[in-house]
């Protein structure tokens, strides 16, 4: 049996912003087309197994600190967390692709659950990885029920900055199924410094684009106050980088009532 929906994506420039478990195959398709690109020229890097880092350096205190930590010939794994937040934590990243981060932060951790659109990805990330990672499909909802509520962490790393105000609010619906009352959840915002030239920078309201699928959001504190109101979430802290022209927000996930 299939995961994936069968929808018609809207015509003009728009592309319609589907929940995580209605992904559709044209949507599987796009982002295993996106992937492709990136191992003409990066596969060395995505092929590499987990053996080929074998240090574990200790986490530094400081998230902004954790951002430039790196594995041998790895870059910095860009990552904005609290070390307790990975330390012998069930973590859970959404948009893992071919497993970059998972085989890396994996060997801190006491678990970690990868999920992506990309079929392609989600398999080289099944290969590259050490045996107490999981990857499992965005769209396949059998897979992923048996870790509903036994998430410690949500971790991503180039992923909010890509989401609309629709889209972000129906990866929280997704994610608040995993984490445990108190679980915290790492979000990822563009927040542009005026002083770089940008590319393409759309406001949160706006759709998807077809012809910039790669294109940012915008958000401000406000914007983020707005995505989170009516979800079991509460804003924690945030911090604001010049230097990665990024709004690191952290959220908290609260009790159902």
């Amino acid at each position: 049996m299939s995961w994936f929906g069968q929808r018609q994506e809207p015509g003009a420039d728009e592309l319609e912003a589907l929940p995580p478990f209605q992904c559709t195959e044209q949507e599987v398709q796009r982002w295993n087309d996106e992937w492709l690109q990136y191992l003409r020229s990066e596969w060395e890097f995505q092929l590499a197994p987990y053996t080929a880092y074998p240090d574990k350096p200790p986490l530094p205190d400081s998230p902004l600190d954790l951002m430039k930590l790196s594995f041998g010939f790895g870059w910095p794994i860009a990552l904005y967390c609290d070390r307790e937040a990975l330390e012998g934590r069930r973590v859970m990243e959404m948009g893992c692709g071919c497993g970059n981060l998972g085989k890396l932060i994996a060997r801190y951790t006491e678990s970690y659950l990868g999920t992506d659109y990309s079929t392609l990805a989600l398999q080289i990330a099944r290969l590259v990885s050490p045996p107490s990672c999981t990857y499992v499909h965005v769209a396949d909802r059998a897979g992923l029920t048996p870790f509903f509520g036994r998430i410690d962490t949500v971790i991503s790393r180039f992923f909010w900055i890509h989401q609309n105000f629709a889209l972000a609010r129906q990866n929280l619906e997704f994610l608040a199924l995993f984490l445990k009352p108190g679980g915290r959840l790492y979000a990822d915002f563009f927040w542009p410094d005026p002083k770089v030239e940008q590319a393409i920078v759309f406001t949160p309201d706006r759709p998807l684009s077809k012809a910039h699928p790669s294109a940012t959001f915008r958000y401000s504190r406000e914007d983020v106050e707005r995505l989170v109101a009516g979800h079991p979430f509460r804003i924690l802290r945030e911090t604001v980088s010049t230097e990665m022209q990024r709004r690191y927000v952290v959220l908290e996930r609260r009790p159902a009532p």
